[in-house]
């Protein structure tokens, strides 16, 4: 907070100032609707602002027809005072609809970033809390894809709340204008608006359909990345690098086919709503055009319902990104669902003091091993020395292993973490220098030669 001529100012604050959040929240992930409404619950103050803003915004564009029409009535009147009167009516009525306009924006773009936010510290919450789970429960790629695509999607869904609302509002407000000012053309610029929409509703399923058929073909790909990624070492050793490069580019070409599909899809709906919004003016102006020859109907008003026509098509445009969004929007919503439901491989208890004295025993193999006893263990297969190691850990099969006379899963996982360690064989590449990885900032407590030695690495140090 700033002092100014002895005055406190107070900070600039935005719609996002609080993010990232000390607490997401807990999400409701019954279903996708409910998972959607609690976001929308979690910001709701942002989007009751937001859709105040995108109301005034819409009715002040809504109100512009009519005042050019009354305008160019009064120029066709040769009414100085009127045109003077209306020119100003049009000059505030712009300008309010300017600053409505960017504080609407404003607020889109904040419940978009607020809801982007917020999902993504829920779901790197949710892969903390599974920890050494996560990778044995779901592939990284889906991981991966989640974070950086579903999350967005969803997230843009809350974006356009301001502008759907004051789209509808702002059509049933010049509905009532239109039908009170000219019956014929008020029912036909009424009626025909719903009809379009209805004409677009058929898009939307097969729409809905092929963008999840892409998330998948997308997600395929990213986990046959992450493996191939993964695995490079050991597929150039055997030679199987080139087959994998091969599988891959046949999986990228089925997601280049599968957006293919869903653009063409995008580009119908696209073209819906020009055409139909297109015949609807043509109408106007033909039945209008009729009534200003009949003497039933001023050119000013036939203006007015013109513009009145065309500020109907922005509504119109709205609702069709409405489906699009909410449409990307469940389909993503449904992958974060999955994710977040996924639970941990054991059911760990709340016993936060596990006897690190006590013998650590396998009951599924019955190795014992005891405190301060350094062990090796050889077995022809390598897979069953794995799973040995990630039952000692506590990974898998935690009930299975006793501490004592105690079951792991008698204690908390934190607890368990610290008393046992089960370090991966699997080698890893790690950049920057061999202190920054190793030391404790300002504890001082352990130097590299420590941890190398801790961690059996020496002979690895040496041989570099």
């Amino acid at each position: 907070m700033e002092t100014i001529f002895g005055l406190r100012r107070r900070d600039p604050r935005t719609p996002f100032d609080h993010v990232p959040f000390h607490d997401p929240g807990k999400p409701n992930i019954s279903s996708v609707p409910a998972f959607l409404f609690w976001i929308g619950k979690s910001q709701w103050w942002i989007i009751l602002t937001g859709t105040f803003f995108g109301i005034i915004a819409f009715s002040c564009l809504a109100l512009m027809p009519g005042f050019l029409g009354r305008g160019i009535q009064a120029i066709n009147d040769h009414d100085q005072a009127a045109v003077n009167k209306w020119a100003l009516i049009i000059v505030i009525i712009g300008t309010l609809q300017s600053l409505a306009g960017v504080m609407r924006h404003r607020r889109a773009l904040g419940g978009w970033i607020v809801a982007a936010t917020r999902l993504q510290q829920i779901i790197t919450r949710k892969a903390a809390s599974l920890g050494a789970d996560l990778p044995r429960l779901v592939s990284t790629g889906e991981v991966v894809s989640v974070n950086s695509n579903d999350v967005e999607r969803v997230a843009r869904a809350f974006d356009l709340i301001p502008r759907l609302t004051g789209a509808i509002i702002s059509f049933v407000f010049v509905s009532v204008m239109l039908i009170s000012a000219s019956p014929t053309i008020g029912w036909l610029v009424v009626l025909g608006v719903p009809l379009m929409s209805l004409g677009i509703a058929p898009v939307i399923k097969p729409l809905q359909t092929r963008e999840a058929f892409q998330r998948k073909k997308l997600s395929d790909a990213s986990n046959l990345a992450a493996d191939t990624v993964a695995g490079l070492r050991v597929l150039r050793g055997i030679g199987g690098e080139e087959t994998f490069i091969a599988r891959f580019k046949l999986a990228s070409q089925e997601v280049r086919a599968a957006a293919v599909r869903t653009a063409r899809m995008r580009s119908f709906l696209e073209g819906l709503q020009v055409i139909l919004p297109g015949a609807l003016v043509l109408g106007v102006i033909y039945i209008g055009g009729n009534m200003v020859a009949a003497g039933d109907l001023k050119i000013g008003a036939l203006l007015s319902f013109y513009g009145y026509s065309a500020f109907l098509v922005l509504p119109l445009k709205v609702l069709t990104e409405s489906a699009q969004r909410i449409t990307s929007a469940t389909v993503s919503a449904r992958r974060v669902i999955n994710l977040l439901a996924i639970e941990s491989i054991n059911r760990w208890g709340n016993n936060e003091s596990p006897d690190t004295r006590a013998i650590l025993r396998d009951g599924i193999s019955g190795l014992e091993i005891m405190p301060n006893e350094f062990l090796a263990i050889v077995s022809d297969n390598p897979l069953l020395a794995d799973e040995l190691c990630d039952r000692l850990g506590g990974y898998i099969n935690a009930d299975q292993v006793y501490l004592g006379n105690l079951p792991l899963t008698t204690f908390t996982r934190d607890s368990i973490r610290s008393a046992i360690s089960s370090q991966e064989k699997d080698p890893a590449i790690l950049s920057g220098t061999i202190g920054s990885i190793f030391t404790v900032p300002h504890s001082g407590r352990l130097t590299i030669d420590d941890a190398m030695q801790a961690a059996s690495a020496q002979d690895i140090l040496d041989s570099l």
